[in-house]
């Protein structure tokens, strides 16, 4: 009786199997075929590159690498680099992920691994605070829309590229964003209201807000937070110290 089971059940499981690969396979194709206008050098690929920094065998080595690659790229690896900080789980990627795991294990070694978003998009980050961006005008009003997107780990991200442009890219006029700079000192989150206030003031574009915006983060339970945000307060009193005794008659 259970032979028999046994041999109703064989079929199911291989059709299963079946199924898995060739939606993989698809998956995969998808993939590569969404993937396949954007920049590449030394014949792989961005999305190649970006794995490098923060995947299963990621080493110094390999990040220096990627970084060196995107920073021969330029602009095309720098606006690639962005769009990857808005990384989301789509349905395709999470149901590739889902059947990665099932798959045999000769096939998976065959296919890309999936990397979770969070990853990559974090990966993008610290790309983006290693290499020169050539052309800052075309990339910045993105990184300051992303201040004020809906998903926060894209919002903390971009906050610290955007801190980062602030206090590299002297040459760049960064006036006409004040207001939107200025909005994100609302945000919810205590370490992107630092980030942005360290930019603000970076630029001279500080004004009476900034203080009362690092007020929540002074108390916050992260002693890393909490530290930065008394050391930015402690910078900006004594700037501001400072210019009312130059100021004064």
């Amino acid at each position: 009786m259970n032979i028999e089971k046994n041999k109703s059940w064989l079929p199911t499981r291989h059709w299963w199997v079946l199924v898995s690969v060739v939606l993989a396979l698809a998956i995969a194709i998808l993939l590569v075929t969404a993937h396949s206008t954007m920049p590449s050098y030394a014949g792989r690929s961005a999305e190649s590159w970006l794995r490098d920094v923060f995947g299963s065998t990621t080493s110094r080595k390999s990040q220096t690498a990627a970084i060196a690659a995107f920073s021969e790229m330029g602009t095309n690896g720098v606006a690639f680099l962005v769009e990857s900080l808005e990384r989301r789980d789509g349905a395709l990627s999470l149901l590739y992920r889902r059947l990665f795991t099932r798959l045999p294990p000769m096939l998976r070694q065959r296919l890309t691994a999936p990397v979770d978003t969070d990853s990559l998009a974090n990966a993008a980050s610290l790309v983006l605070l290693n290499v020169r961006d050539s052309a800052p005008e075309r990339t910045f009003p993105r990184l300051v829309r992303l201040l004020s997107s809906d998903h926060s780990r894209t919002r903390l991200y971009a906050a610290g590229v955007v801190q980062h442009y602030a206090l590299n890219y002297r040459q760049f006029d960064f006036a006409p964003f004040r207001a939107e700079l200025v909005g994100a000192l609302r945000d919810t989150n205590d370490w992107i209201r630092i980030e942005v206030v360290i930019a603000l003031d970076a630029l001279n574009l500080s004004g009476p807000k900034l203080l009362p915006a690092l007020r929540a983060a002074l108390t916050n339970s992260n002693p890393t937070i909490r530290n930065a945000a008394q050391a930015t307060a402690d910078r900006l009193e004594a700037k501001n110290a400072a210019a009312t005794r130059y100021h004064a008659p």
